[in-house]
């Protein structure tokens, strides 16, 4: 178990929900309902300061995300790594660091491209 997107393939086969690169319109909304309720149950944990549940319902948006993802029938993997490879772009090259606002959202760099997703849809 090294990656997420095979593991939660794998997952998904033994439930005997469709990876093939299809989109499941049911499977898809069951996966999009699992994320409202575990972004709920992590404010459940935020407000009972309860780091253990914090952490588990942060790994399990992360589980219904990939999910849903395979269930759009989109490329989960490829899609990753364009988004990552747009991210590490906004890393200044001289600097090594990003430029951020004051609140610490990172900005775009002057040049910066979005990620190209279609590719993976």
């Amino acid at each position: 178990m090294t990656n997420p997107f095979a593991d939660q393939r794998r997952f998904m086969d033994a439930c005997d929900q469709t990876t093939d690169g299809t989109f499941n319109k049911e499977q898809y909304s069951l996966y999009r309902n699992l994320i409202g309720e575990e972004v709920g149950e992590l404010q459940d944990a935020i407000d009972a300061n309860d780091k253990v549940e914090q952490l588990d319902a942060l790994i399990d948006i992360l589980v219904v995300t990939i999910g849903a993802i395979h269930s759009l029938g989109a490329d989960a993997e490829g899609a990753w790594n364009e988004v990552l490879q747009s991210n590490l772009a906004k890393i200044d090259t001289v600097t090594g660091k990003v430029i951020k606002r004051a609140d610490g959202k990172v900005l775009k760099p002057h040049g910066w491209t979005p990620p190209k997703l279609s590719p993976f849809v």
